[in-house]
């Protein structure tokens, strides 16, 4: 190298050629990760191949073989109830008229193959041409809209195969349709669809289901005809056309359009065929195999909600599914709805109720009723699609609880019952009256509305509502007014929805989503499900102080008509009839709920027309402390017969054991002086209930009403052990025995309580379904519900332990309907009491229905505090509340017009008690 001048070395590497960049760092960085990439890509790949082959591999090795006496039918789905005892077929019943393929016309043939599988004379069995046209509709729709299944396909799946949507399944049901199709006709694998298919109704196959929508034999249906027993095909019971006869049509008049387009009917013919009524004749359904269709309408709507089936396979597969269902509770709720005495006589006809029972352990729905009759098939169930405003039986949801929970409350707590005006809103109790400071309690109890509407304020109303949708209520969006503390929702709840919300209260503050089904076994086995929502809703000592509080209103307050003789709690709701012109001048409610529970068993009770209108509404002595409190006790009492009481969770969530025996004491030692000789003392007899007698009847208070009066015969004390004998008639010879005195007439003690019952008939039973309410002392007063004759009975109670002395003879009273002022039609409904729930209420000791200002006796001395003294000789019974109103005025003065300005009925007794007869 020469001096002076300088060399540049380049690092050593790879030749660049000319023009071409030098690979830099993040080049290489790149392409490995591209190569790893491609390796990843290459392992997912054959670890999917592997896959794939293992589950083609082991379908094929569990294929199913055909049958070899040939395809049946199809197999119906069974319910059983809670003790796994068969109730019945899930669609209610079996329905079935085999057809020979000669004997359906071929414009059904091809109404079915237009609409169900359109390739089906072409195809091998699957069709891949299909596939790839429902995968295509289903990217376009953005969700399932078409199935890939031929007509080959869902034989071989409905006679076959689980309904588990599993790709073992898929391959399966493809590999056995391509071996049916080589072993049958397109003609007898057709015949073997059509008679399978379920139709809607508990009709399975064409058959059946031309005898049930048309009645005529499958070989006589038109095209219209074909055409709607094929637009059923995907959803029978969404398209069932004595239901929904509109959608009933707009299927039907798919069905034509796609057999314009295959081929199989001219555009005309089809026009002509749209034109067309549907032209129903409904058959005679078949015997109903179900005797319980309102539970098992929720049933089939859970299987799709819970377990992703839909009906076709439901009614196909053979499924077992084991609900929930009750059947003495279930049967109590079907039993309560049928009475005529549970409704009030001369109410105009459609009046109806409904009935949700929940286990608050688990959440299980044990009974639904959800009207009076069950009419047809998958329509209205009021216990579970009906949402009405609950009036105060939503209180204990939106303003006790969590005024408890997050406002800092306890039951004792003060609340302002004055006057209130808020922007112009002015919430008014239902007596029209206001007591100042009261407890919470105490408000509960007489189910008071000015405090509940304070108290909203104060914990606030959005804190309010997300409280109550962590227990399952639903709000409108513009429910965000204090209305709600009195049930003024816009779209109201349901009766099974108020249930699931009670039952936090009586578990300890967790709410679990309500379910019917436990479990549903197919022939492969159990069936996955999503399990139900369940989650901490309040502080078991929230739970508590509701429960509390509801005790409290149960045993002394608006709902003690519901009263059992075991730990219970429950809240009564009534809504008035709303302040709009066309109820101007009416006085009457539309709504009237009883929600209770007790440990093991949660219950919501609703009465009230679909449509409430001027000529439909509830009186106002039907409230939610009338018939809707006797229906639950009903229900309860005998869904609960024979099972030992429950007590409640504490204030930290645990459950008290059961109360034990006492152990007997342990005797002191023998004095040391001898014993005196002479026999033993007897030991001291239970003193037994007192007899009822002297029941007589009068006219009430007010016109329209009747007051019951009695006296009570002590009963004489049983016989020591081994005493003598006393001897017979007045004084034995020789003995100078005293004749013996007369019965003893003196007040009951203070434990005691009455039973009051009313029937149709002299020998009215002493049961609860004919129980109408329950009273410290005589008299009590009853408002009968119309004209009639009527029978009342009295018996004593320990409401301690639930004895029940005997029961009086009977009484009658005749009730004639009095001629309006005007002379207009006799009156048919009953006397109107001023206060929501305080008609056939039972008195609180002291201060009921027509008895003394002073305290009976055995009663307390004085008033409950917080209450007011009582009502004077003659006032309207009980205090009454529960009412929704949004500024209602006082209440109408005793005696005056019923519902329209007519005059009340004139009560008749006729003497005092009459023993029945036998």
């Amino acid at each position: 190298m020469d001096a002076g001048r300088s060399e540049i070395v380049r690092p050593a590497g790879p030749e660049v050629a000319p023009g071409q960049a030098a690979p830099g760092p993040a080049g290489s960085r790149v392409r490995r990760a591209v190569r790893g990439l491609l390796r990843s890509l290459k392992w997912t790949a054959a670890l999917a191949a592997l896959l794939v082959t293992a589950n083609v591999a082991y379908a094929l090795l569990t294929l199913p073989s055909f049958p070899p006496g040939g395809f049946a039918p199809g197999r119906a789905s069974m319910v059983y109830d809670r003790d796994a005892n068969p109730v019945g077929p899930l669609s209610g019943h079996v329905f079935r008229i085999p057809v020979r393929f000669g004997e359906i016309p071929r414009h059904l043939r091809e109404a079915f193959v237009a609409s169900e599988d359109v390739r089906f004379y072409q195809h091998p069995g699957v069709d891949l041409r299909g596939i790839a046209r429902a995968l295509w509709a289903d990217l376009r729709a953005g969700g399932i809209r078409e199935g890939g299944s031929t007509i080959t396909q869902q034989v071989v799946k409905n006679a076959l195969l689980s309904p588990r949507q599993t790709l073992r399944r898929k391959i399966q049901e493809a590999v056995l349709a391509i071996a049916l199709e080589r072993r049958y006709s397109k003609d007898e694998i057709l015949t073997l669809y059509l008679n399978q298919i379920y139709l809607g109704g508990g009709a399975y196959g064409v058959g059946a289901a031309a005898q049930l929508y048309f009645r005529k034999p499958v070989s006589d249906l038109t095209l219209g005809e074909a055409a709607t027993l094929a637009g059923l095909a995907p959803a029978p019971e969404r398209y069932n056309p004595f239901r929904r006869p509109d959608l009933a049509r707009e299927r039907r008049n798919a069905v034509l359009d796609r057999m314009v387009a295959a081929g199989f009917l001219d555009p005309q013919q089809a026009e002509r065929e749209k034109a067309r009524p549907l032209r129903l004749r409904p058959g005679d359904p078949p015997e109903r195999q179900d005797p319980h269709p309102w539970f098992t309408d929720v049933v089939r709507q859970e299987l799709e909600a819970r377990y992703g089936l839909d009906e076709r396979v439901v009614g196909l597969m053979g499924l077992k599914v084991y609900t929930t269902l009750d059947r003495r509770t279930q049967q109590a709720a079907e039993r309560a709805l049928a009475r005529p005495a549970n409704f009030p006589r001369g109410a105009p006809e459609g009046l109806e109720a409904a009935v949700a029972a929940i286990d608050p352990r688990t959440g299980e729905v044990r009974a639904l009723a959800g009207g009076r009759r069950y009419a047809v098939r998958e329509g209205l169930n009021r216990a579970t699609d009906a949402r009405r405003q609950p009036g105060s039986a939503i209180k204990p949801v939106l303003v006790y609880a969590p005024a408890f929970e997050l406002a800092g409350l306890t039951p004792d707590s003060e609340v302002d019952d004055s006057p209130l005006d808020i922007g112009g809103y002015r919430p008014q109790n239902p007596d029209g009256k206001f007591r100042g400071r009261v407890t919470v309690r105490e408000a509960a109890r007489l189910s008071l509305n000015v405090p509940a509407v304070r108290i909203l304020q104060q914990v606030g109303v959005d804190r309010a509502r997300r409280f109550a949708e962590g227990l399952g209520i639903p709000f409108d969006p513009s429910d965000r007014t204090l209305a709600l503390a009195l049930g003024g929702m816009a779209r109201g709840v349901t009766p099974l929805e108020l249930a699931a919300a009670y039952q936090a209260f009586a578990n300890g503050g967790t709410y679990i989503g309500p379910h019917v089904i436990v479990r549903v076994e197919a022939a492969d086995g159990v069936l996955p499900a999503r399990e139900p929502v369940r989650r901490r809703a309040m502080s078991p000592r929230t739970a508590y102080w509701v429960t509390d509080v509801l005790r409290t209103a149960v045993r002394s307050g608006t709902g003690r008509a519901a009263l059992l003789d075991r730990p219970m709690a429950g809240k009564t709701g009534t809504v008035e009839l709303p302040a709009t012109p066309e109820f101007e001048g009416v006085e009457g409610n539309s709504d009237a709920w009883f929600a209770g529970y007790t440990p093991d068993l949660v219950m919501a009770v609703w009465m009230g027309y679909d449509r409430t209108d001027r000529q439909h509404y509830l009186p106002p002595s039907v409230s939610g402390s009338t018939y809707p409190a006797r229906i639950w006790r009903q229900i309860a009492a005998n869904a609960l017969a024979g099972r030992p009481p429950l007590e409640f969770p504490g204030p930290d969530g645990r459950i008290p054991p059961p109360p034990k025996p006492a152990p007997a004491p342990t005797p002191a030692p023998a004095p040391p002086e001898p014993a005196p000789v002479g026999p033993e003392p007897a030991p001291v007899p239970t003193p037994p209930l007192p007899a009822v007698v002297d029941l007589a009847a009068a006219p009430g208070p007010r016109p329209g009403t009747v007051a019951l009066t009695w006296r009570v015969e002590a009963a004489a004390p049983a016989p020591a052990p081994g005493a003598p004998a006393a001897p017979d008639g007045p004084g034995a010879p020789g003995t100078g025995a005293p004749p013996p005195t007369p019965p003893d007439f003196a007040p009951a003690p203070a434990a005691v309580q009455y039973f009051v019952f009313r029937g149709d008939t002299p020998d009215v039973p002493a049961d609860p379904d004919h129980l109408l309410q329950i009273v410290a002392a005589p008299p009590a007063v009853d408002a009968p519900p119309g004209p009639g004759t009527y029978y009342y009975r009295v018996a004593a109670v320990d409401p301690r332990t639930g004895q029940i002395g005997p029961p009086s003879a009977a009484v009658r009273v005749d009730v004639v309907a009095a001629p309006s002022d005007s002379g207009s039609a006799p009156a048919t409904g009953p006397a109107q009491p001023p206060a929501e729930e305080a008609a056939p209420a039972p008195p609180e000791a002291g201060s009921g229905p027509g008895s003394p200002s002073g305290p009976t006796p055995g009663s307390p001395s004085g008033p409950t505090p917080g209450s007011p003294s009582g009502p004077t000789p003659g006032s309207p019974p009980g205090s009454g509340s529960g009412t929704s109103g949004t500024g209602a005025g006082p209440a109408p003065e005793a005696g005056g017009p019923g519902p329209g300005g007519e005059s009340p009925p004139q009560v008749t007794p006729q003497g005092s008690a009459q023993a029945p007869p036998g």
